[in-house]
């Protein structure tokens, strides 16, 4: 039985383990979620190839619970792991060499796609062949990360679905895996294969609540981006209330704090550290207000004038992957800078955020943009992975 599967099959509550233990209670978390490493830990194809095999040992690493990925038929109908109707964006040429012509994945066989191209990544060692989905689902199963597979043909037969059900029953087991679609699919899953007992996503956006609703045993994708704090807060509330579980996609600050502040089961993003577990070394801990350089402290917070800014006293270890933790409770709007994202924030008893960080030496400032900001937490973990 796979990591997390028996917590998943129960419907009542998601794992908050990663990497074996529970998280401390000063860690940036919101109990019971799951993050989701979005077609892989690859950074938009600099850590690692997007859909690899090697982005699948990433998100493992750093503490992810669950990955999304993406199928498309090769020209001779085989199962071809891959986002895009074309290779161009995520491969290169076999040889490094950019592909200059408008190369489909359904124009290629699969031994054209095997050997003529590689996943585009920074380090060359990196770029890795095309993995078929059989071989990336025995990579999930090895990893023991629960998988969300999403069919990108519409296929009203159902065939194209049925084959990626049958691979995932055969190689990750019943119960490890969502099947994830703009609803297409799972319509044509629940009604045309008499599927019911596969677990299911819907996207929101794409559809209706009801609909989603419909197909039973299906999380409810929610979308962070797409829709104002209201609606987003109700959809949230209606699927608790009828007991969908909920997923939402974040890689900004302003979509994490709206998931921080709603029940959502599975965060999925390309760009966020997963919740803080015991993966990795932690390789720098500041959390006292001292620690922060041109801060003048007064009755326990740091009182910031307009326009100034603090930052840690001593320079930042070089991370080559890891993740950066914030935590902050204050007052005033302040513009923060963590990792490689600058964002705007106003006064929080519990500001979190957290990132990705990968071949670099971590940026953190806290800048005033309103007059006599008052910071009276500030705490900054740094992960090495």
């Amino acid at each position: 039985m796979m990591r997390f599967s028996a917590v998943i099959l129960a419907f009542v509550c998601f794992s908050s383990v990663v990497c074996g233990e529970k998280l401390s209670s000063d860690s940036v978390s919101s109990p019971g979620r799951m993050f989701i490493a979005h077609r892989g830990v690859n950074l938009r194809s600099t850590i690692a190839g997007e859909n690899s095999l090697e982005a699948i040992g990433m998100s493992t690493r750093g503490g992810f619970g669950a990955i999304e990925t993406d199928v498309r038929l090769s020209a001779d109908d085989s199962l071809v792991v891959m986002h895009d109707v074309t290779l161009n964006r995520t491969c290169l040429n076999a040889d490094g060499s950019p592909i200059t012509v408008e190369t489909p994945v359904a124009s290629k066989t699969w031994k054209e796609l095997r050997e003529n191209y590689v996943l585009k990544a920074d380090d060359p060692s990196m770029r890795s062949r095309i993995p078929s989905l059989r071989e990336y689902l025995q990579e999930c199963k090895r990893q023991g990360i629960y998988t969300f597979i999403e069919p990108k043909l519409k296929d009203n037969t159902g065939r194209f679905y049925r084959r990626i059900i049958d691979l995932a029953e055969e190689i990750l087991g019943h119960g490890n895996y969502v099947v994830t679609s703009n609803n297409r699919a799972n319509v044509i899953i629940r009604d045309t294969l008499g599927v019911a007992d596969v677990r299911l996503m819907g996207i929101l956006y794409q559809t209706t609540f009801d609909r989603i609703n419909r197909l039973g045993n299906c999380i409810m994708a929610i979308s962070a981006t797409r829709i104002d704090e209201p609606e987003y807060s109700g959809q949230v509330a209606l699927a608790k209330s009828v007991g969908l579980a909920t997923e939402s996609h974040a890689d900004k600050f302003v979509h994490f704090n709206r998931i921080n502040s709603n029940p959502i089961d599975f965060v999925s993003t390309d760009f966020l550290a997963a919740d803080l577990g015991d993966c990795g070394e932690m390789v720098a801990e500041l959390g006292s207000l001292s620690d922060f350089a041109s801060a003048k402290v007064s009755h326990g917070a740091i009182v910031l004038p307009e326009g100034k800014t603090i930052a840690p006293k001593r320079k930042l270890p070089e991370v080559r992957y890891g993740g950066a933790y914030l935590g902050m409770d204050f007052d005033g709007t302040v513009e923060i800078t963590l990792g490689n994202q600058t964002f705007t924030a106003t006064g929080a008893d519990n500001l979190r955020h957290q990132v990705i960080l990968y071949n670099q030496t971590p940026e953190f400032k806290v800048k005033a943009l309103s007059p006599d900001v008052r910071i009276r937490r500030i705490t900054l973990k740094i992960m090495e992975y």
